[in-house]
């Protein structure tokens, strides 16, 4: 269940993209490209427990569709949506983002802060990674992802 825990918390990380005023280093295409309407899907995912860095089996790079998926969704009003499902069960998690230059926090329905975490947006590939300390996280762009999957078929 950490794992699960990890990811519900890491959704609630990469609501990031917003412009809440602070100083932001991302062009207007690249915020428009972060707040797009089919959101992010989550490709894979890593962190370090007691010092070894370990990638979660669901998010390993390759779709397991049929046993996990997760997306997340920035909004323009600053506000996140993570839809996660991990072995039959799903979990949604809703709240606001904060972007300071390249540092992107989250904070959940709850109030509990995630992050900062470092972003870095490549345009070309319609890929989004978020990296703190003991964590990576790899997106890509929802309708990329989906045109990459029509292909592999």
């Amino acid at each position: 269940m950490k794992f699960a825990q990890a990811l519900i918390y890491s959704g609630a990380m990469l609501a990031f993209a917003g412009h809440t005023g602070a100083h932001s280093v991302l062009s207007n295409d690249e915020i428009n490209l972060l707040e797009d309407a089919g959101g992010w899907e989550y490709i894979s995912l890593s962190d370090s427990d007691s010092g070894v860095q370990t990638t979660h089996t669901c998010f390993d790079g390759t779709p397991h569709p049929e046993q996990c998926s997760g997306t997340l969704a920035l909004n323009a009003g600053n506000t996140f949506v993570q839809n996660v499902h991990i072995h039959g069960e799903s979990v949604q998690r809703r709240g606001t983002y904060q972007l300071d230059g390249n540092q992107l926090a989250f904070f959940d329905e709850l109030g509990t802060k995630d992050g900062p975490y470092a972003i870095e947006l490549n345009s070309e590939t319609k890929s989004l990674v978020l990296k703190m300390a003991q964590v990576r996280i790899e997106l890509q762009l929802e309708k990329a992802y989906q045109d990459s999957r029509k292909k592999t078929k």
